[in-house]
């Protein structure tokens, strides 16, 4: 019975961990797209004159905005190398190679990066694998899976990147890895947010 209830509570960890993510990961993207203002400048003393600079510029926060792009890549299989399939067919900010393994991307900028791995079975022979987020041979993320839960839990970090840099996803040591078929569970996310 306790049993039981660590299972449905690990879930609920897991969907908690999801929405705190998706949450962190709109502030981020609002903070560096309209810009950070005070809330001094919010009073009724200076609404008049934030009227004339939004009658000014009206379009300068959706212009930027616009310039934001997100992508969500779900793992699908993992050996040593984890393949990804995205449902954005839209290789403008990142391409796959051929088997899906690497990312290449395509513009210049920083990338906010949110990863999640999340095995199905927990029964390893060598102990607990390593997960790691890789560009030019740097390790931007890096995380172990836990004995508990199967997973990675959400690692996350920005980077600035350029043009034809890759990124790729590794799990240590090699073995045919079975992943929860699950976009929550198995993810990387990747928001772009141009350089000025």
């Amino acid at each position: 019975m306790p049993q039981t209830t660590q299972h449905s509570l690990i879930h609920v960890l897991l969907l908690w961990i999801t929405i705190l993510s998706i949450v962190q990961v709109v502030f981020i993207t609002l903070f560096f797209t309209t810009g950070h203002h005070s809330w001094a400048l919010s009073s009724s003393t200076v609404t008049p004159a934030m009227q004339v600079q939004a009658n000014i510029t009206p379009s300068a926060p959706s212009e930027l905005m616009g310039k934001v792009e997100m992508l969500t890549f779900k793992a699908t299989k993992a050996n040593r190398k984890i393949t990804w399939v995205t449902k954005n067919q839209d290789q403008i900010l990142v391409s796959k190679e051929e088997d899906g393994t690497v990312l290449k991307i395509k513009k210049d900028g920083y990338f906010l990066l949110n990863l999640q791995v999340t095995l199905s079975s927990c029964n390893y022979t060598l102990g607990p694998p390593y997960v790691s987020l890789t560009s030019k041979d740097t390790v931007i993320l890096w995380g172990r899976i836990n004995t508990n839960t199967c997973s990675t839990g959400l690692l996350g970090k920005v980077e600035e990147l350029n043009a034809n840099d890759s990124l790729e996803v590794t799990i240590e040591p090699p073995n045919d890895y079975d992943m929860i078929d699950d976009e929550s569970l198995n993810h990387l996310d990747i928001v772009f947010l141009p350089r000025n």
